[in-house]
């Protein structure tokens, strides 16, 4: 599966340097790839003042779960569906705690959050790490939260903010990556 085209899938909109973020590839290697898939019209640059980014073409969505579909043998999709579970013993709580981050107004409060997202992690990590065992890409998910908590200790956008490689951020690319592979839907398990 193509690395570069599963990440801009599962950001919606990604910049080359989330797509580094996202793949563990050099800056290089991520503007050779994304040049190739333009050529092949897989994706596009969107031009916008706001969020400008790469995203899927049509193409690109339909190439894209091909190539998923076939990424994976029953026995690793039955793995990867296990540690799924594991993901959403956690899930509800971590959304609990971002949104309350989002009211959170004074420093106790926020640091009582951080308290408690670290203990979230503290449970999600050994899940993302067996889950890497079975997709090497979700090991990376484990390394970015906890690269986002790190940061999070001397920038509060690191909870939260879609604008940086926060935990929030990092916790719903998961969550959908999972959700791709998997062939669910948020509605269908009711996490929207």
């Amino acid at each position: 599966m193509n690395a570069v085209l599963h990440a801009v899938r599962v950001k919606g909109i990604a910049s080359e340097a989330a797509i580094v973020d996202a793949t563990g590839l050099s800056l290089g290697e991520v503007e050779r790839e994304l040049a190739t898939l333009e050529g092949d019209e897989l994706v596009l640059r969107r031009p916008s003042r706001k969020r400008p980014g790469w995203v899927l073409t049509e193409e690109g969505r339909i190439h894209h779960g091909a190539q998923l579909a076939a990424a994976h043998d029953d026995a690793e999709l039955a793995a990867i569906a296990e540690h799924y579970e594991g993901f959403l013993a956690v899930n509800a709580q971590v959304k609990t705690v971002s949104a309350k981050w989002q009211h959170a107004t004074d420093d106790a409060a926020r640091f009582e959050l951080i308290d408690r997202i670290e203990t979230l992690h503290g449970r999600a990590a050994p899940v993302l790490e067996r889950a890497g065992a079975a997709a090497e890409r979700y090991g990376r998910y484990g390394a970015r939260l906890g690269a986002a908590l790190e940061k999070l200790e001397n920038d509060q956008r690191f909870f939260v903010s879609p604008l940086v490689d926060s935990y929030h951020t990092v916790w719903f690319e998961c969550h959908e990556d999972f959700l791709l592979t998997l062939g669910r839907t948020r509605a269908g398990e009711g996490s929207e």
